[in-house]
C-alpha cells in the first residue's frame, strides 16, 4: 500500500470511528425523569420543564414518568432500585426525602444510602395565613389571641405529617401555644375552608394561597423562611416576628440511584446549575412561589444529611406518625 493509500485508509478509519462514537452517543436510549407527584403540581410542572431543557443540552432525550403516591415515597422507592447507569433521575421534595422515612412505617428506602444527590433546585417558603375575619394582623397578635382564647382556634393543613402540619406544630411548640389540627386531603380544600371560616389559621405554599389572598378572604401575616421573599416583600418572617431562628422551608432537588457513575452525576450537576440559573427557568420557579437555589452534588449531599437530621427531630417532637 503506497503512502497516499495508507493516508486515505487512516483518514477513513478515523472518520468511521468518529461516526461510530457519535452513533453510540446519539443511540443511547431515552432517560427517565421520575416524578412522584400528580400532574399539575408545582414539582411536576418544574420537572417537565427540566426534562425539556436537559433534552436540549445533553446527548440524551429525557422522558417524564409520573409515579405519584405516598407523598412522593412511591417514586423514591422505585428509583432506589432502578439501574444506576445515568439513565434514571428523580425530582423529589424535602418531605419525601427528609420526612417520610420517619413518618411512615413502610417506607422502603434510605434517603442517604439509596441515592446520589445531583443538585438542589429551588425551595418554596410557606405563608402563615389567617381567615380575614380573625382580628389579627401579625404573628404577635395571633399568639396573643391564642393565649387569650385557649382552645377556640383550629388550623388546617393539606394532611397529617405534611410540611404545613409540621411547620405549624413547630411554631406552636416554640411559642407555647396550641390549636386544634384539622387535616385535609390536599391544599385546595384546606385553603377553601380557611377562606370560609371553618378553620382560622394555616401554613401553605405561596402559589396555592395567592387566589385566596386576592379574594380578600384570607390574610398573610408571616412567612416561614429566614429571609423575606421578593414576590411578597411586605410580609415579615416568623423569625423577625418573634420566633427567632424559625426556618421551615420545603425544597426540591434532583437525585439518581446510588452507584450512578461519578462523572455522569457531575456532568448532570453542571447542566442542572446552568438550567436553574437561566432566566426563563428561574422566572417559572418564581411564578410558582419558589426561590431558585443551586447547590452542586457534594454540597447537596451535605445539605441533605443535615435536613434529614433536622426534619426527623421535628417529626419526633410533633408525634406525627402515618401508616
Amino acid at each position: 500500500m503506497n503512502r497516499i493509500a495508507r493516508a486515505f485508509f487512516s483518514f477513513a478509519l478515523c472518520l468511521g470511528l468518529l461516526h461510530a462514537g457519535l452513533g453510540i452517543a446519539h443511540a443511547a436510549g431515552p432517560g427517565k425523569l421520575i416524578i412522584g407527584y400528580p400532574p399539575g403540581q408545582s414539582v411536576d410542572i418544574i420537572g417537565r420543564l427540566l426534562a425539556d431543557r436537559l433534552s436540549q443540552t445533553t446527548e440524551r432525550k429525557w422522558i417524564v414518568e409520573s409515579m405519584p403516591g405516598q407523598s412522593g415515597s412511591i417514586a423514591l422507592a422505585a428509583v432506589a432500585r432502578m439501574p444506576a447507569d445515568g439513565s434514571v433521575m428523580t425530582l423529589s421534595a424535602s418531605a419525601a426525602l427528609a420526612g417520610n422515612p420517619f413518618l411512615y412505617t413502610n417506607v422502603r428506602y434510605d434517603p442517604i444510602k439509596d441515592f446520589e444527590p445531583i443538585g438542589l433546585m429551588y425551595d418554596a417558603p410557606l405563608l402563615l395565613l389567617v381567615n380575614a375575619a380573625l382580628p389579627v394582623k401579625s404573628l404577635p397578635e395571633l399568639l396573643a389571641y391564642l393565649r387569650a382564647h385557649p382552645g377556640q382556634l383550629s388550623y388546617s393543613s393539606p394532611g397529617n405529617g405534611s410540611v404545613s402540619h409540621l411547620a405549624m406544630s413547630e411554631l406552636l411548640r416554640r411559642s407555647g401555644t396550641s390549636m386544634t389540627h384539622v387535616p385535609y386531603q390536599g391544599a385546595s380544600k384546606s385553603l377553601a375552608d380557611l377562606a370560609g371560616g371553618q378553620v382560622q389559621v394555616s401554613f401553605d405554599a405561596i402559589a396555592a394561597a395567592q387566589p385566596f389572598l386576592a379574594s380578600g378572604k384570607i390574610r398573610a401575616i408571616a412567612i416561614s423562611s429566614k429571609e423575606r421573599v421578593a414576590v411578597l416583600p411586605d410580609i415579615p418572617t416568623v423569625s423577625e416576628s418573634g420566633i427567632e431562628g424559625f426556618d421551615m422551608v420545603p425544597w426540591v432537588g434532583l437525585l439518581a440511584p446510588a452507584g450512578t457513575p461519578r462523572d455522569a452525576v457531575d456532568k448532570l450537576s453542571v447542566e442542572l446549575g446552568k438550567i436553574v440559573q437561566s432566566e426563563d427557568f428561574s422566572q417559572r420557579v418564581v411564578s410558582l412561589g419558589g426561590r431558585p437555589r443551586t447547590a452542586p452534588a457534594a454540597e447537596f449531599r451535605s445539605f441533605l444529611r443535615s435536613e434529614v437530621t433536622r426534619w426527623s427531630g421535628v417529626i419526633k417532637t410533633s408525634g406525627a406518625k402515618l401508616e
